[in-house]
């Protein structure tokens, strides 16, 4: 017998978003993880006593780290899938009846609170102390660069000048464009023939991402692009990131002053000393090498054929120890962290402008990656009933 849909329209619903999400859904894992109250301690000095209540601050960042972990690329396409994804609505805290905030408050938020703030910096230090408490850290760990292409393209790319008036410097980037004159022209996007023209960072700029620079992997044959370099420090036993930053630039000095950068602040901040730290053939030069041995670490590095300076024969003279061979092991672990965080958590491609906004995008990417490491390690699997 043919079925019949039910024409009858409920009013009134008695439910929340509790029964709509299965026991194994990946969100299940990883909301005990967060705090919202350490979110609220964290966010209480960026608000006024006074005036309207705002949106819960612990609801905008559980917002924004749901929108990372389901690699939703846009902060429209996040309030859309608030609308209708049940999953999110439960992880961030919005029952049934409750409206969703516009895709400006994002933008608001973070511009004028939370991108100077260090909030999202202290919320992913938090993460990581909680592996130390747990004792999930190793003081064995890997470094490792990776390009991130920038939020800009290439006709943004245009000659370094002196200083002058802002309406002048448009009317002559206007001038340079070679579309049809017969065809009227689009003001967001420049119709200017670039082919044949060479570019570098030391004459082009980013209109649009002054801070990003044309960088390549060189061998990968896909050429230069506009991006960073997003260094990573990552402890080898359970792939769990120490620290993580984007930087200016690309090359072996970038990534060596990175990791270096980020073992300081490992101690600084996180009150963790490592005893060795792995890495590939990039990091195989003197200044890395030595500022670890200046660290009482032990440089567990790839090895070149070039280099005959002392510093160099010290690597060397580790290369079959068991130790340096299973860093090495594990040092390429890192790498799939950066496959994952570029398939499925939006790293492959900055949506954000400039090197402080990226570098807070690099950070909500790093935290997603460890409360995925957490919920597996710490948070039990609901057995099938």
């Amino acid at each position: 017998m043919l079925g019949d849909g039910n024409p009858q329209v409920t009013f009134m619903y008695n439910s929340s978003t509790e029964p709509f999400v299965p026991q194994d859904h990946p969100l299940r894992g990883i909301r005990p993880l967060i705090d919202d109250q350490a979110i609220r301690k964290e966010c209480a000095p960026l608000y006024a006593a006074t005036g309207r209540p705002s949106i819960p601050p612990e609801q905008l960042f559980l917002a924004l780290l749901g929108g990372y972990l389901l690699g939703i690329r846009s902060d429209r396409r996040l309030v859309m899938e608030m609308q209708c994804n049940m999953a999110l609505r439960w992880f961030i805290g919005l029952q049934m009846t409750d409206a969703v905030w516009d895709a400006s408050t994002f933008s608001q938020n973070r511009r004028r609170r939370f991108d100077r703030s260090g909030v999202l910096e202290r919320l992913f230090d938090q993460t990581v102390k909680k592996a130390l408490e747990e004792g999930l850290v190793s003081r064995h760990a890997s470094v490792d660069g990776t390009l991130v292409r920038a939020n800009s393209s290439f006709k943004s790319l245009v000659p370094i000048e002196l200083a002058m008036d802002p309406e002048e410097y448009k009317r002559r980037l206007r001038a340079e464009d070679t579309d049809d004159p017969d065809e009227p022209q689009d003001p967001g996007n420049r119709a200017v023939n670039f082919r044949g023209e060479k570019r570098s960072n030391a004459t082009h700029r980013s209109s649009t991402d002054p801070d990003s620079r044309l960088v390549s992997k060189g061998t990968s044959g896909t050429g230069a692009y506009p991006g960073y370099t997003v260094n990573a420090l990552m402890e080898n036993r359970h792939r769990i990131l120490l620290g993580i930053a984007a930087a200016i630039g690309h090359g072996s000095t970038v990534e060596e002053e990175g990791g270096l950068t980020l073992i300081d602040r490992a101690k600084r901040r996180l009150r963790w000393c490592l005893q060795s730290t792995g890495g590939d053939k990039g990091y195989f030069h003197v200044r890395f090498i030595e500022g670890l041995l200046r660290r009482g670490i032990e440089p567990h590095v790839a090895p070149t054929r070039q280099g005959r300076r002392i510093w160099h024969r010290r690597v060397r003279m580790r290369v079959r120890g068991e130790a340096y061979q299973l860093s090495q092991r594990c040092r390429k672990k890192i790498e799939e962290l950066f496959g994952e965080a570029k398939d499925w958590h939006g790293l492959r491609r900055f949506r954000r402008r400039g090197l402080l906004r990226v570098n807070q995008e690099a950070l909500m990417i790093g935290w997603a990656l460890n409360l995925k490491r957490l919920a597996k390690l710490l948070v039990p699997l609901p057995q099938a009933t």
